[in-house]
């Protein structure tokens, strides 16, 4: 008996196999699709110490959301009563008192906690350590927990090259905001050109040259004026023998 034979004879059968065979395949892709989406949708909380932007020694609290999915009911465990800048304590900061009740991927929350400056040798004594609680924003049932030490002496002899974008923005807006501040009062009126660039910028010279020259006593003044006569008179006469020449030169060239 052949194959074809064969097949046609026992075709229930090989339909009930290629029905189990296509139904695994179709459950395992289902799995492997249930996993990828419950792994993007899985939160991860980071709590950590951060120094500021454009001052490095201003340490920042940040809270963040690094996961790929969104996180709920945030909760936190830390020594309330600790007072990192000697006067306010963690019990002031409201979200570490209450809680966050959302907080999408990528987002982040920072709180200024703390400036080094002078306090430094004693906050690196009392390490702060976190604990964080939350659920996923799917079936919020799976609670997630971690913890964290904070050492204030990780980011010791941190230095930074130039200025952040954002501080420089914030100064170059707080100059416009100024220069219009004096103009609105009459403090420093705008300058409005009635002549060319370059005429401004021959009289502005001269102008300068002259509170130079009577600087002087009147006799040297005199004696400049004079150097200054007899060069303006050299100038001339160069600018109008140049002209002549260039005359003869174009009636030469028309014959």
């Amino acid at each position: 008996m052949g194959i074809i034979e064969w097949l046609n004879a026992n075709d229930g059968v090989v339909i009930g196999i290629a029905t189990v065979v296509l139904v695994g395949i179709t459950g395992y892709y289902a799995y492997l699709t249930w996993r990828m989406l419950k792994a993007n949708n899985i939160p991860e909380i980071a709590i950590s110490l951060r120094p500021h932007e454009a001052y490095i020694h201003c340490v920042m609290l940040c809270i963040e959301n690094i996961g790929t999915g969104a996180a709920r009911n945030i909760q936190f465990r830390t020594d309330l009563s600790f007072k990192p800048d000697g006067e306010r304590a963690l019990e002031e900061i409201g979200f570490l008192n209450k809680g966050i009740g959302y907080l999408g991927p990528g987002q982040k929350i920072e709180h200024f906690l703390v400036s080094v400056i002078g306090k430094l040798d004693e906050l690196k004594k009392t390490p702060l350590e976190f604990g964080v609680t939350y659920t996923d924003a799917v079936k919020q049932k799976h609670k997630y927990e971690h913890t964290f030490h904070l050492d204030f002496g990780e980011d010791e002899g941190l230095a930074t090259i130039g200025k952040s974008p954002l501080y420089e923005i914030a100064e170059a807006v707080k100059d416009i905001k100024k220069d219009l501040h004096n103009v609105t009062t009459g403090i420093r009126k705008p300058v409005i050109l009635t002549e060319s660039a370059s005429e401004h910028r021959i009289r502005n010279h001269t102008d300068f040259l002259e509170s130079r020259i009577s600087e002087f006593p009147p006799n040297i003044q005199a004696k400049i004026l004079q150097k200054l006569e007899f060069f303006i008179d050299e100038q001339n006469r160069e600018i109008r023998e140049k002209a002549q020449n260039d005359e003869t030169a174009t009636d030469e060239n028309s014959l």
